[in-house]
């Protein structure tokens, strides 16, 4: 298998099935115009009063829908995960809120604004590259009642998560990611959110693979499996086991917002890491009352060893359904648990690349259909970068088709080369984004604002040719 295929935007939306050859040629044209510029209000985006209404007309009709218009993208999604030896499903939540006072037809209440949750499953390509494939699953809902305990707002798809609860979106999420791409057996990675013994059984029943992370205050109890019945705490049985191997890594900035931020995911300054890492293969035990029973799973202990006296050290305590027989196979989930960082930063090209939480839409259903038209522009912005490490050497044509590489070699800050490579486009977009070569390897944010310049010179540029056609 070579390297992935690029995201090729306006080929996804192109097969979106809105049951309107109308509303499938005004969605061409919102691509066209929002992939130059995804961080800019609808109105600077658009190119007439006219444009703009016909935006706001899109993105307001009942047959435009965040599935709709997902669709096209989840089955590219999948092709590409084809072209990859092992797909990473990664599995995650996140909060979209709108400031102001005036209601917004839908979302959930908060003390100042309004919100829905977003719940994803993305694809990524098994690596040190972590290569963006897509999204192979979605579901948006609301909080409301009391204390916001109650669902409402659910994607009718999932209108049985308002009956079952929050903590069910977990497992239908895994399950329809998994049945779209059973075949490659792909691997999940959650977090400590996910830790459910209930989710963790269907996944094993259904030989679902999977990594996620264990939350301290669930004590889970487990034994060996040579003394079956003798149980212990998880942390206790693995603190005592011998570190097998370490692994330096590189831990990236983090900033605390909020009660919550500040103590599940405390603010950090980038630094490297040196980890600890020991495993073993145990029985997981039911919940107390339960009449399930145990599980046979493996588990791994990460410890970061001398972490600076004013820092949170690192420690994770891993649950995987992945065998732990060797240390290549132990590293092997450590690094698919540290892939699960890229969902965070798709979540940040959602929000801060593609501005989705300042869109002045006035129902949730409008906001899901902006979403729907966002999520593969977001999955593209991570792609960008990822590509130019996990193939270098690959033609350019990988990641831009032949109008933007005309476009690039007319605008690009010093000539490119006669047969350019991935790495070389990758770096003459971000020179065009403000990159500087000393500041080490550009973000997804700097190529994002050199692609916004390379769409609009492209789009020069495929007039001209149209315009050659004609003569």
């Amino acid at each position: 298998m070579g390297a992935p295929m690029s995201i090729d935007l306006r080929a996804e939306f192109a097969s979106a099935r809105l049951g309107d050859r109308r509303l499938n040629k005004r969605l061409d044209q919102i691509v066209d115009r929002l992939a130059e510029v995804p961080d800019r209000s609808f109105p600077n985006a658009a190119r007439s009063d006219a444009e703009l209404e016909g935006m706001y007309r899109f993105l307001s009709n009942g047959r435009v829908t965040l599935a709709n218009l997902l669709e096209p993208h989840i089955e590219a999604t999948v092709r590409r995960c084809e072209s990859v030896p092992t797909t990473l499903v990664l599995h995650d939540t996140t909060e979209f809120r709108f400031e102001g006072v005036k209601r917004r037809e839908g979302l959930g209440d908060l003390p100042k604004g309004q919100d829905f949750f977003g719940h994803f499953a993305l694809a990524v390509a098994a690596g040190e590259e972590r290569v963006v494939l897509g999204l192979v699953g979605a579901l948006t809902y609301t909080r409301s009642g009391e204390g916001r305990r109650t669902l409402s707002g659910v994607d009718p798809r999932y209108r049985h998560l308002a009956v079952r609860g929050e903590s069910a979106r977990w497992l239908d999420l895994i399950s329809e990611a998994n049945d779209r791409i059973s075949q490659l057996a792909p691997v999940h990675v959650m977090d400590r959110e996910a830790d459910d013994f209930a989710t963790f059984s269907a996944m094993t029943s259904h030989d679902i693979r999977f990594v996620a992370r264990m939350t301290v205050q669930r004590r889970r109890k487990v034994s060996r499996p040579d003394r079956p019945g003798t149980f212990f705490d998880v942390e206790d049985l693995l603190a005592r086991e011998p570190v097998i191997a370490t692994r330096e890594v590189r831990l990236s900035r983090r900033q605390g917002t909020g009660k919550w931020q500040s103590t599940t995911h405390p603010p950090r300054e980038s630094r490297s890491a040196l980890l600890r890492i020991s495993a073993a293969t145990v029985d997981v035990a039911p919940p107390k009352k339960s009449k399930q029973q145990s599980l046979r799973l493996s588990v791994v202990r990460v410890v970061e060893a001398k972490a600076p006296r004013d820092a949170t050290p690192i420690e994770w305590m891993l649950v995987s359904s992945e065998p732990v027989d060797s240390v290549e196979q132990v590293l092997a989930i450590v690094d698919m648990y540290r892939s699960r960082w890229v969902i965070e930063e798709y979540f940040k090209a959602l929000k801060t690349g593609c501005a989705i939480e300042r869109r002045q839409l006035e129902t949730m259903d409008a906001l899901l259909a902006a979403l729907g038209v966002f999520a593969p522009m977001a999955a593209r912005l991570l792609a960008l970068r990822a590509h130019a490490r996990a193939a270098p050497d690959a033609p350019a044509s990988t990641v831009l088709d032949a109008v933007e590489l005309k476009a690039l070699r007319t605008i690009s800050k010093k000539p490119l080369s006669k047969s350019p490579t991935t790495k070389e486009a990758i770096e003459a977009l971000a020179a065009l984004g403000g990159h500087l070569t000393r500041n080490g390897v550009p973000g997804w944010l700097t190529l994002a604002r050199g692609y916004e310049q390379l769409e609009i010179a492209a789009r020069v540029v495929a007039a001209l040719l149209d315009g050659d056609r004609e003569k």
